[in-house]
């Protein structure tokens, strides 16, 4: 919460300069050498003659310090968030908002203000209490509207929360364990299957002459790995783990970063409640169809 006090330059340049003379003065006015037998031969006189002098704690700057000062500051403005509640006091006012101020800082309303509410409350209930009417029934009091001080009385905001104040969604460690495990099973069974079949042209030869593409079965995911057939043939490279290979480590190990990547956000919704996203169960299969559309839009491409 800043308080800024206005001040115009002339002024603050004038307030060092005066400081700038107190400290020559006080440097080249000389300490009396006497001082301790005067107080001792004339104590009553002291009371009388003693003047005391105007003392400012403040140490002056360097001029062109200060006019660099001056020249670098930037005034706090309303319309900047990290500048509210913003209170400016200009140099010549004699009574500051003491009391926004304490309310801003405080939260509840200051000493004096509440004095003054309690007093402006007192006719009110006086009036309230002489146009109440006694019966029977029930006690019936015309209603009164109160437009004292503490009706405008300025109340401490409230901070709004956004992106920077809000909490993120804690992310359940057991999913994200559950995550890497299941897509580094899949990278695993197609390295195995690299490993038996190391030619593309081997491995369609394999699948049968009418088949359309390499199928690659991965345990506990329903959804086989495919890769087309004339993916397959048209890469760079017949190897299907060689270098620019269809199916290269470092490029499963690349899919696999950003697959991971691209749903952490719903592993997060999945530790705040929300049922409807991905679940640990489904990682397999949802990798595996990932690798099998980007292995198809290599073909297209």
């Amino acid at each position: 919460m800043p308080v800024h006090v206005g001040t115009p330059i002339d002024q603050c340049v004038a307030n060092n300069e005066a400081r700038l003379n107190r400290q020559s003065q006080s440097q080249s006015e000389p300490e009396p050498e006497s001082q301790s037998q005067s107080e001792t031969t004339t104590p009553a006189t002291d009371t009388n003659t003693t003047t005391e002098k105007p003392t400012d704690p403040e140490q002056p700057y360097p001029p062109e310090l200060l006019q660099n000062l001056i020249f670098r500051y930037e005034e706090p403005s309303t319309h900047s968030r990290w500048d509210k509640p913003l209170f400016t006091v200009p140099w010549s006012d004699e009574k500051p908002p003491i009391a926004d101020i304490w309310t801003a800082l405080t939260g509840i309303p200051h000493p004096s203000t509440a004095a003054a509410e309690t007093e402006d409350q007192l006719p009110t209930l006086t009036s309230a209490l002489t146009n109440t009417h006694l019966s029977s029934a029930a006690s019936i009091a015309p209603s009164t509207t109160t437009k004292g001080r503490g009706s405008f009385r300025r109340e401490r905001p409230k901070i709004k929360p956004h992106l920077a104040t809000v909490q993120p969604t804690s992310t359940d460690s057991g999913l994200l364990y559950s995550m890497e495990k299941r897509t580094s099973a899949v990278v695993s069974a197609i390295r195995s299957f690299v490993v038996e079949n190391p030619s593309a042209e081997g491995a369609l030869a394999k699948a049968g002459d009418h088949a359309d593409g390499i199928r690659i079965a991965v345990p506990e995911v329903e959804t086989p790995v495919f890769v087309p057939a004339h993916v397959a043939m048209t890469a760079t490279t017949d190897e299907l783990g060689g270098a620019g290979g269809i199916l290269a480590v470092p490029r499963l190990q690349r899919l696999r970063r950003q697959w991971i990547t691209l749903n952490r956000a719903y592993v997060a919704k999945v530790a705040g409640g929300d049922k409807t996203s991905l679940g640990a169960d489904q990682v397999g299969d949802a990798f595996v169809r990932f690798l099998n559309a980007d292995f198809a839009g290599e073909g297209v491409a």
